[in-house]
């Protein structure tokens, strides 16, 4: 007989009453077990009687792997089939969702699905199986659906083979398997225990299906070692019970003013008004024709979804009575009525607390982080070991433990930040990161860092936020009301308009500052929060007071929070719904009411030492934790006394974990059962597929960029004052130099009487030649002060706000315009900056050729300083600290002072010019010196009569005569010679600048991009 659905333990063997029967020599008779752990969750055990295998690694007796569909088990010799009736339906379940005569909707959901299939990587109503016409549809899932090596397009039906395989995500079903159950479907309901196969003979060992499926987004599962199943438990917390339904509005279609369709957006003049931060002034229409309603987006900023897909704007969708489709964020129904529709919200909870918002659950499911050890990165260290929770709307959860516990990681991981090695974070039942540009407006986040620029003020930082992240249709007056109203929400009125200032410089108390780093998340009304020691420095009436103030906002609102605390006080810590407490590695110790439960919990250690169980506040229960880590040590150190005290440290949170995830633990019974059952979610996308855009944004990033420029006056001064100061100073030195005969060109006479075997170098031609003043050091460092002003402006401005651009980047923040906004401004300065800097040169030295040439000039100074502008910001992508982006800003210069073309010309070391020809200032020199000697070209101190009457063009001879300045700056042959053969082209160094600036942007766009939080 072939296994039932749900069956918990399965047998691998050669012998015939084997759940899986592999025929092979090397496979003992019962080689291997498959153990369900509930909720889709198997584990694969080797025995000890022969090998086991898994990709490749030999296991040992008894160890237990978790089974994903994705790993290669071999038992003996023999791949364990995949695609086995057996193992499949140990996976399944009967829906509540009929399906036609014929078909099957497969799902995670029992809710939306008529055959159930246990696996995170299934969605809620991942496809539909058309036994009868043998086809197959995706239904938009997230993990897609493979008909042998092909994914299915969405909505797309496929030829599906009779005896072939079809796989949801990377679950492979046979067909077959799929045809009897939808045969025994019709017979009646599919018994859970022996049914579906129950009157079927049990099909031959199948062999290994090879489904060739991307591994690419399907995480590994590692499941919970060694946790039991629950079973009977009672049910948790918040399970839901009836749903409730806050009715929005009534849409008339038959009246004599109903019309044939109806608006839905957050203004009044809407049918359906919806008072949400993220829907749209006029977000989308109901239409009624022929009976059947349609719904419409209008081109809204968080999109329109039916069936879990954004719908284009101007696209009309039919929608059915009943049928949940999302406005953004916001939940809808439409119930047909005897003349017209009610339009509703349906809540799963109390509908008189939280009516009319929106409601997520976050789920983490077997959550492991690796990464490189840095003492030895040859080995894989564990951030995050196993984690599984369900925190549900209106928790506040208090994410405790000792250093190295991996608070700060789980944190990152859960809200999209730091994507896990393996398992999965869910929203509402799907993906977070297959679906994380969706949730980008529900999820808030306050890292250690401040986000704020302590320059503006507390309502100028939030505006700006409100600004960066609401619906672009928002006008001034309904944003001014939003920011004022989150400012009153957060006690912060009475400092509205003071600035922020720096913790150095202080202006705002620690509290009020933390408070503003919450109010820019607020301002939007995210249903997750997730805060990172908000706590940290903060006074205890401060700490007494923020903490108070989230516990309102959670009870009021529903929204679900999560924070790292570090040992609260009791009445604070009691303040939380839940804790989750981690121990050192990342291992998950304890999940449960911070009222009592915890305590008791920990307090068993007292009791095992023949003590009361007395503990009643978190800094007890955290001296227990201490207290067992070193009685562990001490074990250890009395076998080994080298032992790292880490090790005692990671075995005592294994040994708490052991015992929290015990069956006879009530809090986790209570905890993993019910609505708080991993794997049971609601299974339905909410927010936009795509990250939402912010009409001007680039406007607002300058704005602000710029006013923060402008209030840092320090900063600025001495910015701005760098140009005059350098200006004199190069006044000051060229300009007391004594004229002299150009030295290069008495070098270039000695090379010329050597390749002519003439007397060019006699007195009389030394008579004739006139003393000068040479300007060509000065216009050098020109050059070099303009590649100073862009990388010196540009190396701190990302690194000093690494922590506000990512988490800006998170949510709107658009990569190139980010960029720009720091570049478009920046460039300004050093417009200024060259101008002044040359107009004070130019004129106090006479540099030749007159306007002309002084604007010639002036742009290639301008080209060059903004090159530099994209070198300095380059500099400041990759380093990890301020204090690095100016220690390597002169690492960064020296080689455009050497290699600039005059210290060492090329035609000295005719090797370099490779990198000559890749350095800025060597074109900004071209660019700048070219005008000034075309004007000197016949000026007599630069012309040098050689008594000669032939011309030798390659020499820069004419009528016997040797034009100095052209010669040293475009000759490639004569000794010292500058090598700007192409200098008449004066376009070209303006051209190559540009193409500098371009692909250095280009380079930083790409690193900012690989840095993306997914």
């Amino acid at each position: 007989m072939v296994p039932g659905f749900g069956k918990q333990t399965l047998t691998i063997g050669s012998a015939p009453t084997c759940d899986v029967v592999i025929a092979d020599p090397s496979v003992a008779p019962e080689h291997a077990r498959l153990v369900h752990q509930g909720g889709g969750r198997l584990v694969f055990i080797g025995g000890g009687a022969a090998p086991s295998f898994a990709n490749n690694r030999q296991l040992a007796p008894g160890e237990e792997v978790p089974f994903d569909f994705r790993t290669q088990f071999v038992v003996g010799r023999a791949p364990v089939p995949l695609s086995h009736p057996a193992i499949i339906l140990s996976i399944m379940a009967t829906g509540s969702t009929p399906a036609p005569a014929g078909q099957l909707v497969i799902g995670r959901d029992p809710a939306r699905a008529s055959l159930v299939i246990q696996h995170p990587s299934v969605s809620s109503q991942h496809a539909t199986v058309m036994l009868d016409r043998m086809l197959v549809v995706d239904n938009g899932s997230t993990s897609g659906t493979y008909v042998g090596t092909t994914k299915l397009q969405a909505a797309q039906p496929a030829p599906i083979d009779p005896n072939g395989v079809i796989a949801f995500g990377p679950v492979p079903v046979p067909v077959e398997l799929l045809a009897r159950l939808a045969q025994a479907s019709r017979g009646g309901a599919m018994p859970v225990q022996s049914g579906a196969y129950a009157q079927q003979p049990a099909p031959a060992p199948m062999p290994q299906t090879n489904v060739a499926m991307p591994q690419q987004g399907y995480p590994s599962m590692p499941q919970q070692q060694g946790y039991p199943p629950v079973s009977g438990a009672p049910p948790a917390a918040g399970a839901p019970g009836k749903k409730n339904k806050t009715v929005l509005g009534q849409l008339d279609f038959a009246g004599p003013s109903g019309g044939g369709q109806k608006s839905i957006g957050r203004t009044p003049d809407n049918d359906i008004v919806i008072q949400h931060p993220q829907v749209s002034s006029r977000h989308a229409l109901v239409h009624q024709m022929n009976g059947q309603l349609f719904v419409e987006d209008r081109g809204s900023a968080n999109g329109t979804y039916v069936r879990g897909h954004r719908i284009p704007p101007g696209q009309k969708i039919g929608i059915q009575s009943g049928e949940k489709f999302f406005i953004g964020p916001m939940p809808l129904q439409i119930e047909l009525g005897a003349t017209g529709a009610v339009q509703v919200v349906q809540e799963e909870y109390s509908a008189d607390r939280w009516a009319g918002k929106p409601l997520y659950e976050i789920e983490a499911w077997s959550l492991v982080l690796e990464v490189p050890d840095r003492d030895n990165p040859s080995e894989m260290k564990r951030l995050l070991d196993d984690v599984s929770f369900k925190a549900l709307p209106g928790d506040m959860i208090a994410l405790m433990g000792p250093s190295g516990a991996g608070k700060t990681t789980l944190l990152l991981t859960l809200n999209g930040y730091l994507p896990p090695t393996s398992g999965v974070v869910r929203i509402n039942g799907e993906d977070l990161y297959n679906i994380y540009d969706n949730l980008r407006g529900s999820i808030g986040y306050v890292p250690q860092d401040d986000l704020v620029h302590p320059e503006l003020t507390v309502f100028e930082a939030v505006k700006y936020s409100a600004k960066f992240r609401l619906p672009p249709d928002y006008s001034e007056e309904e944003i001014d009301a939003r920011v004022e109203q989150t400012i009153k929400d957060l006690g912060l009125e009475g400092v509205q308009n003071l600035q922020i200032g720096k913790p150095e410089k202080k202006i705002l108390s620690g509290g009020q500052r933390k408070r503003v780093n919450i109010a820019l998340e607020l301002v939007t009304d995210p249903v997750i929060l997730f805060l990172d020691e908000p706590t940290s420095g903060l006074a205890a009436d401060d700490t007494t007071a923020l903490i108070t103030l989230l516990h309102d906002l959670t009870k009021a609102t529903g929204k679900t929070i999560i924070m790292t605390i570090h040992q609260p006080a009791k009445d604070e810590y009691e303040k939380f719904t839940h804790t989750l407490i981690m121990g050192y590695g990342g291992v998950p110790m304890f999940f449960g009411s911070t009222h009592g439960e915890s305590y008791r919990f920990f307090g068993t250690w007292k009791e095992r030492q023949g003590q009361r169980n007395d503990i009643d506040n978190p800094r007890d229960m955290f001296e227990m934790i201490a207290s067992r880590e070193k009685a562990i040590y001490d074990q250890m150190r009395a076998r080994d006394p080298n032992v790292p005290r880490g090790h005692a440290r990671k075995t005592a949170a294994l040994e708490w974990r052991r015992e929290y995830f015990s069956d006879q633990n009530p809090t986790y019974r209570k905890m993993y059962t019910g609505r708080r059952e991993i794997g049971a979610g609601q299974g339905q996308r909410a927010i936009p597929e795509r990250r939402a855009t912010t009409k001007g944004q680039l406007g607002l990033l300058l704005s602000r960029y710029f006013k923060t420029k402008i209030r840092d006056t320090a900063g600025t001064v001495i910015m701005l004052a760098q140009a005059p100061i350098i200006g004199i100073l190069l006044a000051i030195v060229f300009g007391w130099q004594e004229k002299a005969v150009p030295a290069w060109c008495l070098g270039a006479l000695q090379e010329l009487g050597k390749k002519f075997g003439g007397d060019t170098s006699t007195g009389d031609i030394l008579k004739g030649m006139t003393a000068t003043a040479d300007n060509t050091g000065a216009i050098f460092f020109l050059v070099v002060a303009s590649v100073w002003f862009g990388t010196s402006n540009a190396a701190r401005e990302i690194v000093a706000e690494r922590a506000i651009y990512m988490r800006e980047r998170m949510v709107t923040l658009g990569l190139l315009n980010y960029v720009l906004s720091k570049y478009i401004l920046l460039a300004f300065f050093c417009v200024v900056q060259c101008t002044i800097l040359l107009a004070i040169v130019f004129f106090t030295l006479g540099f030749h050729g007159g306007a002309p040439a002084f604007f010639a000039q002036l742009a290639s100074l301008v080209a060059t300083s903004l090159a530099a502008v994209a070198l300095g910001l380059l500099l400041s992508t990759v380093v990890t600290s301020s204090e690095a982006a100016m220690a390597l800003t002169p690492i960064a210069l020296i080689p455009q002072v050497v290699l600039g073309g005059l210290m060492v010309p090329m035609t000295t070391v005719p090797h370099l010019k490779p990198l000559m020809m890749i350095m800025p200032a060597r074109w900004g020199f071209e660019g700048s010196i070219v005008h000034e000697r075309i004007a000197l070209k016949e000026d007599p101190s630069w012309v040098i009569d050689l008594g000669r009457t032939e011309s030798a063009p390659a020499d820069f001879i004419e009528a016997g005569k040797f034009k100095c300045s052209i010669a040293q700056m475009a000759s490639d042959s004569l000794a010292g010679g500058w090598g700007f053969t192409n200098y008449e082209n004066t376009w070209l160094p303006f051209a190559v600048l540009g193409g500098f600036t371009i692909s250095l942007v280009v380079v930083l766009c790409i690193i900012l991009k690989r840095r993306d939080p997914v």
